[in-house]
């Protein structure tokens, strides 16, 4: 299976008037194409941070990452903006969604960066939240959907450009148990129908156990220095 995300030796530091403060330290990940890989630990570990890495969205202190083969860092501002429109998913605890907009403008809202003909695109958008049972839901806000809901819109977003990486914080962090259930089956399921690799980052034990692998985050360490997952080179 093609390597989507490769982080090798990677660890992120920041400056605090104490001194710098190590968050990361020598993390070494591999996530193949398909694959679905959780990564667990208590608030404050460095999840959210490594997962920001992962997304171009936060730079090493040091270590490589590469995503499709391409280290994003040697991209221009505006290229990185582009691939990682095209290529990265991102679904956040809280759903992010415009309180002003539709469900289904929340959905296009990756569009304005402009990839493919609105018809079209529209088109994927409608397609997505049927699937995901909001088909009736198109035109009203947020404000009028469940957290559940919520959730739902903001999975279809993240899949719109069909991206190679999904990648989620605590998606089931506000949500009662029941709905996070749904929720974390629904995002198992549409990555795998998108063939889309999947990283996600919980400290829900309950939610990490339903991935076909996952892997610990303490003191800002892998509990592995390298997750290759044997089963699928």
């Amino acid at each position: 299976m093609p390597l989507v995300l490769h982080m090798h030796g990677v660890s992120r530091t920041f400056d605090s008037p104490g001194g710098s403060v190590s968050i990361l330290k020598d993390v070494s990940l591999k996530v193949l194409s398909g694959s679905a890989i959780a990564i667990r630990g208590p608030s404050g570990c460095g999840k959210s941070t490594l997962l920001y890495l992962a997304g171009t969205l936060d730079q090493p202190t040091s270590g490589l990452i590469e995503i499709l083969g391409e280290n994003p860092w040697r991209m221009s501002s505006s290229r990185l903006a582009s691939f990682r429109n095209q290529h990265i998913g991102f679904i956040f605890q809280d759903h992010q969604l415009l309180p002003q907009c539709s469900v289904l403008e929340n959905v296009l809202l990756p569009t304005l960066a402009g990839f493919d003909s609105e018809a079209n695109i529209r088109a994927r958008a409608e397609a997505l939240l049927d699937r995901v049972g909001l088909a009736h839901r198109l035109h009203q806000r947020p404000g009028k959907l469940s957290g559940g809901e919520r959730q739902r819109v903001a999975v279809c977003r993240a899949l719109l450009h069909k991206p190679s990486l999904l990648l989620a914080d605590e998606p089931t962090g506000n949500l009662d148990p029941q709905t996070a259930e749904e929720i974390g089956t629904l995002l198992l399921e549409m990555a795998a129908e998108h063939d889309t690799a999947l990283l996600c980052v919980t400290h829900s034990n309950e939610l990490a156990e339903r991935f076909p692998h996952s892997v610990s985050l303490a003191q800002g360490r892998l509990m592995f220095d390298d997750a290759v997952l044997a089963k699928q080179q």
